[in-house]
């Protein structure tokens, strides 16, 4: 296998940097970016081979960015990994608990420690950014701190694993410009007409199939009140494509768009 270029969000200490390292081969390079979408916009400008990106966190739900991305972008799913997604507390060395007054962070890492931010910074201002890493050179003083996997040069660790629930895990995929075709896991985002029973038409060709679906979600089309598009996650057969139930799929639907047939790593 050539030698890949891997697009990430943030810095070497952040979440998805660490499922990059777990997805690269050797002599692949990775290449960070400020924000999800624009690591996967770099697959499309040339930058980069694929893309990894945070699609579901087991507290924090669905990552929309990425979402969004996969339906709006001819990207596809090459592989899936699920990462545990322990949370610290950080700022400056010597910086007290007692002094924070602002705490940065990606936000589904907020979502991930909402209980405890509550109970212990009921008066602190919690402030959503791009990434993790923005959020490590934000917290510069002793009044400020961040929520991240690691701490960067210069800060350190005031309050570690501060998630409210400890098995906190992140779903990651490996995108690319080329759909993947093994594996026992299959994802597909689609719309129905907008007519009585048109989604219970399309979901009931699931169980009719004898296909377990593991995840569904709705995600609004964009272009006007009330036009949803779905997402589905599905189990299927690892040595043979969904053809049949993707061909019926089709028929039920106005938009559909089969994102792949992939292995977890």
């Amino acid at each position: 296998m050539s030698k890949r270029r891997i697009a990430y969000l943030g810095d070497k200490y952040t979440h998805t940097f660490a499922a990059a390292e777990k997805f690269a081969a050797a002599g692949d390079e990775t290449a960070g970016y400020h924000t999800i979408y624009r690591s996967i916009e770099a697959v499309m400008r040339g930058e980069c081979d694929v893309a990894v990106a945070p699609v579901e966190n087991s507290c924090g739900g669905s990552v929309t960015d990425t979402l969004d991305a996969l339906r709006s972008l001819p990207l596809f799913i090459e592989c899936e990994t699920v990462l545990p997604v322990p949370q610290h507390l950080i700022s400056v060395p010597g910086a007290e608990k007692s002094g924070i007054k602002t705490i940065y962070s990606h936000p589904q890492a907020l979502a991930q420690c909402d209980a405890y931010l509550r109970a212990h910074f009921p008066d602190a201002e919690a402030i959503a950014v791009s990434s993790t890493a923005e959020a490590l050179s934000l917290a510069c003083d002793a009044t400020k701190a961040a929520i991240a996997r690691a701490p960067s040069e210069g800060r350190a660790v005031i309050d570690a694993e501060i998630e409210d629930v400890k098995n906190n895990s992140t779903r990651f995929l490996l995108l690319g410009r080329e759909r993947a075709d093994r594996g026992g896991k299959c994802s597909v985002v689609f719309e129905t007409p907008n007519k009585p029973g048109a989604l219970v038409g399309a979901l009931s060709l699931f169980g009719e199939h004898g296909v377990n679906m593991t995840k569904i979600e709705s995600r609004p089309h964009k272009s006007e009140l009330g036009r949803y598009v779905f997402f589905v996650d599905f189990e299927c057969d690892p040595s043979s494509p969904p053809d049949a139930l993707i061909k019926e799929l089709e028929s039920r639907t106005t938009y559909i768009k089969f994102l792949g047939r992939y292995p977890r790593i």
